[in-house]
């Protein structure tokens, strides 16, 4: 099954990381559609000569989103744009880092939502995330699938992504609008481009913090890979384009290999030449000390901490998806195994390192 062609699709978010490969997925697929997209950052030259429409538009800003579609009605809408605290701030607990993250993901999904429903357009994909489920730290989650209750995370991002989900998916939208939306809930994804992940556990070379493991190591924890994450957008896409039996529901997707944590950890960094000499297992109650002391320097001092009690939890639970649900429904088979998106991430980021280390600053002296 293929999108039909001349499909009307606007993505949000369709510069950023995940957006931008659904963006190129779209141009280059068998049937031809006319691709739009909304986001803060302009797509580059090659991208942009090849789009229907580019909507510059943040979209916690409710009336820019709104002007966005005044004369424009897409089939689909394709909502990836969003915030994902990382470093630090994925355990913040401080109210104006949640009021920025919930500005942005769940009145910014508001937003979007609401301007596709009143430009005429009932067709819609909702990035969500696993972390409305697992961003509960507490508890591990084996094998977790759909019906896994919501409303339990307490982390910015998962409340965030969860209250959006539930508005998007709220039965009056379809019931009494003709709404046909699902929410995919991708795992952490790597890849080229990846803003974030490999950079953060390549850091931790530098800052000799490779020698250790929390816990017993046997939790195991879901990635994925962004060829998969962008697959399984364009088979939501075309599904409800088509059959529309994805209508309404939520789905998990992963790679679909879940993976000892801290085997990922060290996979990664092999890719760049470093294998931890020793490897010394932390008591769990020791690391605990450790972090609470962690995070007290952390605020009398100011710096950034790399160990906390937010970042032990995550490093020692078990959280993995099921996926039987996407593939039952979108016939959703990840293409890129796991090792493989490990090594292509990890050469993007060489070479994003190799760029740094060899560009010189412009001298301020030189005339121009």
């Amino acid at each position: 099954m293929s999108l039909p062609e001349g499909s009307r699709i606007l993505v949000t978010g369709g510069s950023g990381f995940l957006g931008h490969g659904i963006v190129s997925a779209l141009l280059t697929t068998p049937s031809p559609c006319r691709v739009s997209v909304l986001d803060t950052r302009r797509p580059s030259e090659d991208v942009l000569s090849r789009l229907e429409h580019y909507f510059e538009a943040d979209i916690a800003d409710e009336a820019r989103v709104q002007a966005a579609f005044v004369h424009y009605a897409p089939d689909l809408v394709i909502h990836t744009a969003g915030i994902i605290p990382a470093r630090k701030l994925r355990y913040s607990k401080r109210q104006e880092d949640w009021e920025r993250v919930k500005a942005i993901n769940y009145h910014g999904t508001r937003h979007v939502l609401d301007a596709t429903i009143a430009s005429g357009c009932r067709r819609f994909v909702y990035t969500s995330s696993c972390t409305v489920v697992i961003d509960d730290l507490d508890h591990d989650y084996h094998n977790v699938d759909e019906t896994a209750p919501l409303g339990n995370a307490t982390l910015h991002y998962g409340k965030s992504k969860t209250m959006a989900e539930q508005y998007v998916l709220d039965p009056p939208h379809a019931t009494e609008k003709g709404l046909l939306a699902c929410a995919l809930r991708p795992c952490t994804i790597i890849g080229p481009g990846d803003p974030a992940v490999i950079a953060i556990i390549h850091d931790l070379i530098a800052k000799k913090e490779t020698n250790f493991i929390i816990g017993d190591g046997n939790n195991l924890s879901d990635w994925m890979y962004i060829d998969n994450a962008v697959h399984a957008h364009i088979l939501a896409a075309t599904n409800l384009l088509t059959s529309q039996t994805a209508a309404g529901h939520a789905f998990f997707i992963s790679n679909q290999e879940p993976a000892y944590f801290w085997d990922f950890l060290s996979a990664i960094w092999a890719e760049f030449g470093h294998v931890p000499s020793k490897r010394w297992y932390i008591p769990v109650n020791l690391a605990w000390v450790a972090g609470w002391m962690a995070e007290w320097m952390t605020w009398a001092t100011g710096g950034v901490s790399t160990l906390d009690t937010g970042s032990i939890k995550d490093g020692i639970r078990t959280q993995y998806l099921n996926n039987d649900k996407a593939k039952r429904i979108l016939g959703y088979v990840p293409t890129v195994g796991l090792a493989e998106g490990v090594r292509l991430a990890c050469l993007d980021y060489k070479e994003e390192l190799a760029a740094r280390s060899t560009a010189r600053p412009l001298d301020a002296k030189t005339k121009t």
